[in-house]
């Protein structure tokens, strides 16, 4: 069962827009962020009880990355301010 909005919250929540917003519960201090429907289902499995960690993909990130990182065309952007024009 989904606990109602006030409508001053409703009003608060329209004006914070479609970013998070923190709520503080006032017992124990305790930050939550209350969230579209739509944006928690994006991140619904990151909040799944399994086993996910997300370090077991740092290889696959570090191969798909790679040709990338290792262009010498882009290496320009080491070292951007260098080449930053003087205003």
């Amino acid at each position: 069962m989904a606990t109602q909005l006030t409508h001053e919250q409703h009003v608060i929540l329209e004006q914070h827009g479609d970013k998070p917003m923190p709520l503080v519960d006032p017992v124990d201090q305790k930050v939550y962020f209350l969230v579209a429907g739509d944006l928690f289902e994006r991140f619904r499995a990151l909040f799944n009880d399994d086993d996910f960690d997300i370090r077991e993909t740092y290889a696959a990130q570090d191969a798909a990355l790679a040709k990338v990182w290792d262009d010498p065309a882009l290496d320009v952007y080491n070292d951007y301010d260098a080449n930053k024009p003087k205003s």
